[in-house]
């Protein structure tokens, strides 16, 4: 289940959800909001949870992270196996096979890729330090302002937002033409995506009012 839709930036509550699961695994594609909404992991009781690090953890391409609860982790067999899942790596033995004991180590296919990790821990730490409940916060209150802008300027916004608790930091705008408009935007240092039904507009805690003004000022000149 994805905590945020990609496209047209539906959020579900996995609390909600989480307590509604019963015997099921609950499995969370977190890509669209790891770094801009509040998880918890225990709380939410999420089994299985991954997500990139180039998206809202402003960490790059190739980072990235998957949680798996320890009850998922004993009950799971590895699909895949390297030098380093086993007990004696440097043991070069090809006739046998000893996996090590923690499930999680048994993950450790080889030399992992070190500079996604440090920008990850990085983006980590300056998230941490702005205070994880401050960026969701304020995530919300530009999403407000910017669907608000958008509406009174004309145009029709196809994300769910009548119910705040299904806003997210995406929103799903509609437009006859997507590809010219985010190609025309883009002309004008606006940067948005492309969908079907429209364009996706994206804001994080770097972003601000004048952002939106831009714009909705850019559409209406592209109109």
């Amino acid at each position: 289940m994805s905590h945020v839709q990609y496209s047209s930036g539906f959020r579900i509550d996995l609390e909600e959800l989480g307590n509604a699961k019963g015997g099921h695994a609950l499995v969370v594609n977190a890509a669209q909001s790891a770094g801009v909404f509040e998880i918890d992991v225990k709380r939410m009781k999420i089994d299985a949870l991954s997500a990139t690090g180039h998206k809202w953890m402003l960490s790059g391409y190739g980072s990235g992270f998957v949680y798996l609860s320890r009850e998922l982790q004993e009950r799971s067999k590895p699909h895949a196996i390297g030098w380093l899942s086993v007990e004696d790596p440097y043991g070069d033995r090809n006739n046998e096979i000893h996996l090590r004991h923690d499930a999680a180590a048994r993950a450790e296919l080889g030399c992992p890729h070190f500079a996604g990790m440090f920008a990850l821990g990085e983006s980590v730490d300056q998230i941490a330090t702005l205070g994880m409940k401050n960026i969701e916060e304020r995530a919300l209150e530009l999403n407000r302002f910017l669907t608000s802008r958008l509406i009174d300027s004309g145009w029709r916004v196809l994300s769910p937002i009548a119910d705040e608790r299904m806003r997210s930091a995406e929103t799903l705008v509609e437009v006859d033409d997507p590809a010219a408009v985010v190609a025309k935007l883009a002309e004008r240092k606006v940067i948005v995506t492309k969908k079907p039904q429209g364009i996706r507009v994206a804001t994080h805690f770097f972003n601000n009012e004048e952002d939106v003004e831009r714009l909705v000022s850019a559409l209406s000149k592209n109109g």
